[in-house]
């Protein structure tokens, strides 16, 4: 989290790929459930899966698109030759200051619905572009605008396997105190990687981006963040703007082992952030 120095140098691994395309299979789910099911059923037939859930329709339905990297030969004869190239352009820009209330159940619900059933039903081996796959958000420049001047809130969280139905209580919940996300998403996570402050772990993550004034989110998400720490899971540092210190002690057990290294690395504390103020980090 930017508190141990300063990275002079890294070396990590990369798979190799022969195209710059994403070979993608869509599917429509009718609610939550088959959502889930279907994406235990991905586990170990795709290298990428998510979903894009309706969070406000009552039964959670959503959209899965789960794929690989394509292979040049994939691709069709006249792309061949330049099938490494990568060029992600803007295709729109947001347009300025949405004025507050703009964004509610109601708009959310009709960008939702036209969402849902432009994907179709089921499709297979659709090329995309890896800034399409990826980053879809990103080819609208300053998307956060549609947001209004109170902008938004993201909150992310895992859950192990066993605590699936923490999924769906949250998504009642925004539902119950009228919070619209039109960008609310359902991954699923292999094992943590060595790090004391690794967020990842077998199981279940949400993401959902709302409005940050909607009244009753404070609460809403403290009782969440009860739930998420019971059934074992986190909230996900990098994304987080709210926690309280206790909470993350309670979810990141190896906590006072990754202190201790910051300890060692930084015994005057010279680095520092509102994140850590916050979480006594």
């Amino acid at each position: 989290m930017g508190l141990t120095g300063v990275i002079t140098e890294a070396t990590f691994d990369l798979i190799p790929v022969t195209s710059s395309r994403i070979s993608v299979d869509t599917e429509r789910a009718k609610d939550l459930d088959a959502v889930m099911a279907s994406m235990i059923a991905n586990d170990h037939r795709y290298r990428y899966s998510v979903a894009w859930i309706d969070s406000v329709h009552p039964s959670g339905r959503g959209v899965i698109t789960s794929g690989d990297h394509a292979q040049a030969e994939q691709l069709p004869v006249a792309e061949r030759a330049n099938a490494l190239a990568y060029d992600p352009r803007i295709r729109a820009t947001a347009p300025g200051i949405v004025p507050t209330g703009v964004l509610n159940k109601w708009t959310v619900r009709a960008f939702n619905e036209a969402w849902y059933r432009k994907a179709p039903a089921s499709r297979q081996g659709e090329l995309q572009s890896i800034a399409s796959f990826f980053h879809p958000l990103d080819l609208v420049q300053e998307w956060n605008r549609v947001y209004g001047s109170g902008g938004f809130l993201q909150y992310q969280f895992v859950v192990p396997d066993h605590a699936g139905d923490v999924i769906g209580i949250a998504l009642r919940e925004l539902q119950r105190i009228g919070a619209p996300s039109f960008l609310t998403v359902l991954k699923r996570f292999g094992a943590a990687n060595p790090a004391p402050l690794s967020f990842p772990q077998p199981g279940w993550t949400l993401a959902a981006d709302v409005p940050a004034r909607i009244p009753g989110l404070g609460a809403a998400l403290d009782r969440l963040d009860e739930l998420v720490a019971d059934a074992g899971g986190r909230l996900y540092l990098a994304k987080d703007s709210r926690q309280s210190p206790e909470m993350m002690a309670r979810t990141y057990p190896r906590l006072p082992q990754w202190q201790a290294v910051r300890e060692r690395m930084d015994p005057r504390g010279v680095f520092t952030s509102d994140l850590a103020r916050r979480l006594s980090l």
